[in-house]
């Protein structure tokens, strides 16, 4: 085990937790077997886990303790519930999922099937009773820099309002679908109250913007820790392609 000083903070982004089904060709959805194997390896080299909410509680404009990491898990999927979160119970572990208040019970744009199932109110509302962390995904999930001003301000006030519904208490954080964002959106989830918002990719942190490193979905610990490392396959499996802002 690694002292924690030496551990550079992490927030790790995923989508979908089940068996990957056949027409996942993003690669959105890991299997559970896979996400206890990154979990694990983190444990062993000493990693602290924090939710979302959690950092911003230590600071959202400071950068994340050394040996923090951060589990994040975007769109809301239903599997949140029936499989990631034995996973997550069993090592011991809390982490944010981000979700479409908008899209309660909807299908995924990506994937049809069970495994495409979206949280419906009643689900999100028992994931939050079990402590995990609920934050906003925006309220239907477009692309936001291509949405009117009034618009875009009703995407980031309804979905926290959503969040907020199920969970009691004030909603914090934001990540961005699609991981899109520019200096108009950024500012539109400032006003709406928003301390802490995840972008896409690594990058200096800023809280309007702070960076995710993307876990890789078929592979376990080992993978993972090669790219803690810097080493290996530089393209990673990310969200869907960001569509095209709007002139």
């Amino acid at each position: 085990m690694a002292p924690r000083a030496r551990l550079r903070p992490i927030v790790l982004a995923y989508h979908g937790v089940n068996n990957p089904p056949a027409d996942d060709r993003l690669g959105l959805v890991m299997s559970p077997e896979h996400l206890e194997s990154q979990i694990r390896m983190l444990q062993q080299l000493g990693y602290a886990f924090l939710t979302a909410d959690e950092l911003v509680d230590a600071g959202a404009g400071r950068v994340p303790e050394r040996g923090t990491a951060v589990l994040t898990f975007d769109d809301g999927w239903r599997d949140a519930l029936t499989v990631a979160l034995p996973v997550l119970q069993r090592r011991g572990v809390r982490a944010t999922f981000y979700v479409n208040p908008g899209l309660w019970g909807a299908q995924h744009h990506e994937i049809g099937g069970p495994a495409g199932r979206l949280l419906d109110e009643d689900d999100a509302r028992a994931l939050a009773a079990t402590g995990m962390d609920l934050g906003c995904h925006s309220f239907t999930h477009p692309d936001l820099r291509g949405l009117s001003d009034a618009v875009l301000a009703a995407e980031v006030t309804k979905g926290r309002a959503g969040v907020e519904a199920v969970t009691g208490r004030a909603c914090r954080t934001f990540a961005y679908p699609f991981g899109a964002h520019d200096p108009r959106v950024e500012a539109a989830v400032r006003d709406a109250g928003f301390d802490l918002a995840f972008a896409w990719l690594p990058g200096p942190w800023r809280p309007l913007a702070a960076p995710r490193l993307p876990g890789p979905t078929r592979h376990g610990g080992g993978r993972l820790l090669l790219k803690l490392l810097g080493i290996g396959r530089r393209r990673t499996v990310g969200p869907a392609p960001v569509p095209a802002a709007k002139p």
